[in-house]
């Protein structure tokens, strides 16, 4: 499995230390804006930063779909703050967490990767590959599900966690509409979500159930 901030440790070896060495040749800028969005736009938008989110997609849509050789990173779907960048002196942010979804062309059909990015107080950010496709569920609980997943197939004799390849999640019902409060927790929702797999040479579809807790977190119920 490659998920969260446990694991992948190969593929962060491999990509993280470009992001860095291109990042360090960027010089900054010798008056750089002082509001927190204005940094992290231009932050964001950099060769450096892109470059490392493209290979890292890439990366996670070929083992998402191995049969693919032609994967490409197309463009930005969506940018989920779980807590926003703030900077100090330094290129890179100081604190912050956030997702960074990537558009795939993958073989001609449109998919979905997630990159989950943890700042850090002296060095560039972690990065994280996070469930394929639409998920709505936060990095933790996404985390929770897929070990609800795994001892769910391992009850079915698939046992060997090298042979669960995560393919899609999809959002297929709402139940009750989600919302934010001003600083963007999550406090009401309800919805349902299938998450595909490739396990064990079968193709499996987890249906998770999603309740938000008023706390910024949420509940799962998951049937396999």
């Amino acid at each position: 499995m490659r998920f969260g901030f446990l694991a992948f440790a190969a593929t962060l070896a491999v990509t993280v230390p470009a992001f860095a060495q291109t990042a360090a040749e960027q010089p900054a800028p010798a008056a750089q804006p002082q509001n927190a969005a204005q940094r992290f736009e231009a932050y964001a938008t950099s060769e450096g930063y892109k470059k490392a989110i493209g290979q890292m997609a890439v990366m996670g849509a070929s083992v998402s779909n191995p049969a693919c050789k032609d994967q490409k990173a197309m463009n930005r779907a969506e940018l989920i703050f779980y807590a926003y960048p703030q900077f100090d002196q330094g290129l890179h942010p100081v604190s912050g967490i956030w997702q960074d979804r990537i558009r795939m062309d993958s073989c001609g059909k449109t998919a979905y990767q997630n990159i989950l990015m943890e700042a850090q107080p002296s060095a560039q950010p972690k990065i994280a590959l996070m469930m394929p496709g639409l998920s709505a569920a936060t990095p933790p609980t996404q985390n929770l599900v897929l070990k609800d997943v795994i001892g769910g197939l391992a009850a079915k004799k698939c046992t060997d966690v090298s042979q669960i390849i995560p393919f899609d999640t999809v959002v297929s019902k709402e139940t009750k509409p989600r919302k934010v409060n001003p600083k963007g927790v999550l406090i009401e929702g309800a919805w349902q979500e299938v998450w595909t797999f490739q396990a064990c040479g079968k193709t499996v579809k987890a249906t998770v159930d999603f309740t938000a807790n008023g706390k910024g977190g949420m509940t799962h119920k998951v049937k396999l």
